[in-house]
């Protein structure tokens, strides 16, 4: 036996598990007060409002409700209304009720009752053609829509790690929001004789959109995080130990090239390493090989003598030709 009602009491339930389980997720956390955790709650508030929505909100559809078929005349939906609420049959229906009894009378609104759903024929007083109802109906559509991407914004905010997920998903939600929009406008509407088995486009298309909107925030929620950004500041101040460790080095450099030019024996030594890396410079830059995989690794070092330049030799060539250029000296062949 329902306590409220059975759609009440279906939700509590629904909202009983997901408050528990989350407050269960968020005690396992290390930190508690973290961003993380806040765009957590966000999610979940967000699936509590969908959850309400689809269990005690759904759209009124008198044909369901009363499991009448969709070709029953006016008349005999209004007795079917007074015989369900157990009220006399001469007791007067609400009059937006009443408007809308009057305005099934005429089996084009039935169709359009079934693309548009009975709040909007309901609502719409101005309205006479499926354009009419179909401008009225767009706004409260696209209202569902700004909303999860609202939402969607704020658990993708920066720092949340969802960032390069961001134009994805508002991407979503726009072609979910055309798609929408077009299966509305132009769905063929099928009504059999006997008025039963009606597919109600709006209905369905009402409870896919909210299935999706309860959907898409946790799965971008739930997508692999991106690695935040280090901070500069300690690279900063390690590359500033470095460079104060490395000044005083290269400023003995010269102090020891001076040394060694003085030293007979180092001098020997150093011109000797010189000769040696020349020559094994030159059998590396004969050697058809090697200039072959230099090629292939974009160092290629043909001079252009005897065939095209290397793609090394012409950068090089390139930023010489620029250095002289600046200074106005040319360059010699």
């Amino acid at each position: 036996m329902a306590v409220v009602s059975a759609s009440v009491d279906a939700f509590l339930v629904a909202a009983t598990t997901v408050v528990v389980s989350t407050a269960l997720f968020l005690r396992r956390q290390p930190a508690l007060l973290t961003l993380r955790n806040a765009l957590t709650v966000i999610v979940v508030f967000n699936s509590l409002s969908v959850l309400y929505t689809i269990i005690v909100l759904w759209p009124p559809n008198i044909f369901q409700r009363l499991r009448i078929p969709l070709t029953t005349p006016s008349e005999m939906i209004r007795a079917s209304l007074l015989q369900h609420a157990g009220l006399s049959p001469d007791t007067p229906l609400p009059k937006l009720l009443d408007a809308l009894l009057t305005r099934l009378s005429s089996f084009d609104l039935r169709t359009l009752y079934v693309r548009f759903g009975q709040t909007v024929i309901q609502d719409c007083d101005h309205c006479t053609t499926s354009d009419d109802y179909l401008v009225f109906a767009l706004p409260r559509m696209a209202l569902g829509y700004v909303k999860e991407a609202a939402v969607l914004g704020a658990i993708t905010i920066r720092g949340s790690g969802h960032e390069r997920w961001r134009t994805w998903a508002v991407a979503l939600i726009v072609g979910a929001f055309i798609t929408e929009s077009y299966w509305i406008a132009t769905a063929s509407i099928a009504i059999p004789r006997d008025g039963r088995n009606v597919f109600m486009w709006h209905d369905n298309l009402w409870l896919i959109r909210h299935i999706f909107f309860l959907a898409l925030p946790i799965l971008v929620h739930s997508l692999p995080r991106t690695p935040p950004k280090p901070d500069p500041i300690p690279l900063l101040a390690s590359a500033r130990a470095q460079l104060q460790q490395t000044q005083p080095q290269l400023m003995n450099a010269r102090f020891v090239h001076a040394a060694i030019e003085r030293e007979p024996t180092l001098r020997a030594a150093a011109a000797e390493w010189w000769e040696r890396q020349h020559v094994e410079g030159e059998w590396a830059r004969e050697d058809e090989h090697v200039r072959r995989a230099a090629e292939k690794l974009g160092r290629g070092i043909q001079d252009g003598v005897d065939g095209p330049a290397g793609r090394l030799h012409e950068k090089t060539k390139t930023a010489m030709n620029m250095i002289f250029n600046s200074l106005g000296w040319r360059m010699p062949q």
